[in-house]
């Protein structure tokens, strides 16, 4: 079980991280992570929503998840406040996956930012024959 200092319980600094923080994802989980100058330890807090089943299978995602990131908490070596929410398929996840899909969400937010996020497509301008830029297209 995590320890009461590395718990996210209270709603304003839920809400903090959601408007603040930057974010990545996997198939099965989302983080949304915010650097922490007030505390010197991580704090971690979870959402599980209905979408991913009853009460029982909800419980069994947040033990999961728990367990996951009390077993990596070496790896995070920063005070970060993070919220991870679990996506519709992690039910579906044993211990051993679980995880596997928290040292990937771990791993990526050490990267340095502007590395998290895949290139987009090169902004193109298109132009009609009369020279003109076309409405909705960048």
């Amino acid at each position: 079980m995590l320890q009461k200092e590395h718990r996210l319980t209270d709603k304003r600094d839920f809400q903090r991280v959601f408007h603040h923080g930057q974010s990545f994802a996997n198939r099965y989980l989302v983080i949304y992570y915010l650097k922490n100058r007030n505390c010197d330890t991580f704090r971690v807090g979870f959402s599980v929503s209905k979408k991913v089943g009853k009460a029982v299978m909800r419980n069994r995602v947040k033990r999961l998840l728990r367990e996951a990131f009390r077993a990596n908490r070496e790896q995070i070596v920063e005070s970060y406040d993070l919220v991870v929410i679990a996506r519709p398929s992690a039910s579906d996840l044993n211990f051993e996956k679980m995880l596997q899909n928290v040292q990937h969400l771990l791993r990526n937010i050490d990267r340095p930012e502007g590395q998290n996020r895949k290139p987009g497509p090169p902004n193109r301008r298109v132009v009609d024959k009369q020279g003109e830029r076309k409405k909705g297209v960048q």
